[in-house]
């Protein structure tokens, strides 16, 4: 029988992988076809402090919550024409009101400038970080690490 922390703790590695599983959906759906509602899906998913590293994928570190939405609502659209992708091998680890998780990607994307050749293929690694806020996960830092070259 679970103790009341094992079902507290398993609630919470739910609720963190649904933020994961909300992320890749929503940013796929807005590149390709935003829908009404999906940027506040988006916005829902990180704290106002949020930070997202991509140095190794675009170059760029992407401080704030208002930075992160320029990024998947205006910049990622004006130069991605369509995106899929999905994660793996999740690894989720709580204490207390913080969290860190780790993820596997394999993602396909266009670029909108050529939207008839093949979609051009991106391994990597998420390794994120979730705070608690008000009963509430969302993610703190999302960093993600380009294997992709080594892969190639």
């Amino acid at each position: 029988m679970a103790t009341i922390l094992e079902t507290s703790v398993e609630a919470d590695i739910r609720a963190i992988s649904r933020i994961k599983g909300l992320y890749c959906d929503t940013i796929d759906r807005i590149i390709r076809d935003k829908q009404p509602g999906d940027e506040d899906i988006l916005r829902s998913l990180f704290t106002e402090d949020a930070v997202i590293d991509f140095t190794l994928l675009d170059g760029n570190v992407h401080s704030g919550r208002d930075a992160i939405m320029t990024l998947f609502c205006e910049t990622m659209p004006s130069v991605t024409g369509w995106m899929w992708h999905t994660v793996g091998a999740e690894v989720i680890d709580v204490e207390g009101d913080t969290a860190k998780g780790r993820w596997t990607l394999y993602a396909m994307a266009l670029r909108r400038t050529d939207m008839s050749s093949p979609p051009f293929i991106t391994y990597g690694r998420y390794m994120d970080e979730f705070r608690r806020e008000n009963g509430v996960w969302r993610q703190s830092r999302l960093f993600f690490l380009n294997e992709t070259k080594a892969a190639a």
